[in-house]
């Protein structure tokens, strides 16, 4: 059974931290994704407090009626507000090959409210992306402190997820900040996905998400403590549920990810299973989902430290930017045909 570890980042963010601590710190956020592609992490700047806050707000969110929702609703197949429950279905972004399943299961039992970036862009770049990565953002009236509590832990998110990437450099063998330049107007998104109680039985091949990889870089995932959670798929087909210690994020890479490493660190296939029967009442569940992105103008190109004689290139360079919307289109076609 693969086991994802739990990792302390507290060396890498002290100063005074031993060098040894670090090494081992490198070796096994390397061997993890080189293996599982997860990890889970503790030891971080972003408190559990805050976490809980912004979890609280998005419950606060998601109780309101359904008209309310609406009024912030999501155009259809938008990345910017409210998309009901069972509205999506995140295995359609696989290819059938990929899936080992039909496609064309029902959708899953979540909603979602999904926010873009929240940083000022220079006018060059807004003419080019002010409708695609860098698309407005829209707010409930309710909660009053929602768009304020979003805005910050969008911002402490992506903060973390660019310590990460330091982390990740470091674990490559290269500089620091060598994934600066090319994250520092990222086009990430933070999704509240929220699994009410289940009242009654999911439809057959129904689940709370269906089986998927992420798209970009790196995914922070902050989730409440309910039935019916995170599952991995391992290497030999079986799903293995994520165990996650209060107070800890799991984090993932995607599939942009895999490809700049030379496919050296693994996207790997997971899903959010439904609760046993006898656990329905009690499995409302949220996460907070930080899905961390380049900028849009960002080459992605292997990277050099993952070449070598024996182990060519095996992608060609593609812009960050069309490599995303390459995966959503291919998100949107298969929905639309299901």
């Amino acid at each position: 059974m693969q086991q994802i570890p739990l990792l302390d980042l507290s060396p890498y963010y002290q100063a005074a931290g031993s060098t040894q601590d670090v090494k081992q710190l490198l070796c096994q956020v390397d061997q993890a994704l080189c293996e599982i592609g997860f990890l889970c992490v503790k030891g971080t700047p972003l408190t559990q407090e805050f976490v809980r806050r912004v979890q609280g707000a998005a419950l606060d969110f998601f109780d309101l009626s359904l008209p309310e929702k609406n009024a912030v609703k999501a155009v259809k197949f938008a990345n910017r507000g409210y998309t009901g429950l069972a509205e999506l279905g995140l295995s359609y972004s696989m290819d059938a090959s990929d899936l080992k399943q039909d496609r064309r299961a029902p959708a899953d039992l979540f909603e979602r409210y999904r926010i873009g970036p929240v940083d000022q862009f220079s006018a060059s770049l807004l003419a080019q992306y002010g409708q695609t990565a860098y698309a407005p953002n829209i707010w409930p009236e309710r909660p009053l402190e929602f768009a304020a509590l979003m805005q910050s832990y969008y911002q402490q998110a992506n903060q973390l997820a660019q310590d990460l990437l330091g982390l990740f450099a470091l674990a490559l063998n290269l500089e620091r900040n060598w994934f600066e330049s090319k994250v520092d107007h990222s086009m990430a998104s933070l999704a509240l996905n929220h699994y009410p109680a289940q009242t009654e039985p999911a439809l057959p091949g129904q689940l709370r998400a269906g089986p998927h990889t992420d798209y970009g870089t790196l995914t922070i995932v902050a989730p409440t403590a309910a039935p019916g959670g995170l599952q991995i798929r391992t290497k030999s087909g079986n799903w293995q549920d994520v165990s996650v210690e209060p107070g800890t994020f799991v984090v993932n890479i995607g599939d942009m990810m895999a490809q700049w490493t030379n496919d050296r660190w693994v996207s790997t296939v997971h899903r959010v299973a439904n609760p046993n029967p006898g656990q329905l009442l009690s499995s409302r569940r949220l996460s907070l989902v930080f899905f961390h992105q380049p900028n849009p103008d960002a080459l992605i190109d292997c990277i050099p430290t993952c070449v070598d004689a024996t182990q060519g290139k095996k992608y060609q360079p593609v812009n960050a930017g069309d490599y995303i919307s390459a995966k959503i289109n291919r998100h949107f076609k298969n929905a639309l045909a299901s």
